[in-house]
């Protein structure tokens, strides 16, 4: 059975970081963050060619998640940086051992 590790959220904006909207991925999810993060430069450059701001992230979660109802909730900062974060319909389990982004690995990517 596949283990999924991470996904890849794409955000592209017009204008400023206030008018941003979420983009497909290439892959629903990925088994390593290493697979996410080598598909993750090639990603951005092709949400470049037609939009102002082109950001994206991978976020390392935990395998359990795939058998909870959660949210991915994203936001951008006005720096440029993609915060995202899990909401559970459970309240009770503790997201930050199901979902992180490694602040020290991986920043978000852009490209303008």
């Amino acid at each position: 059975m596949e283990h999924i590790a991470a996904f890849m959220i794409l955000v592209a904006c017009n204008g400023g970081y206030d008018s941003c909207s979420e983009q497909p991925a290439p892959a629903v999810a990925y088994e390593t963050v290493q697979q996410c993060e080598a598909e993750l430069s090639p990603a951005i450059r092709m949400m470049a060619a037609k939009q102002d701001h082109a950001l994206g992230k991978c976020v390392e979660i935990d395998p359990a998640l795939l058998y909870e109802d959660a949210e991915i909730v994203w936001d951008v900062s006005k720096d440029g940086e993609i915060e995202v974060a899990i909401e559970l319909i459970d309240p009770e389990i503790n997201l930050q051992t199901l979902a992180q982004s490694d602040s020290n690995r991986d920043e978000t990517r852009q490209m303008n």
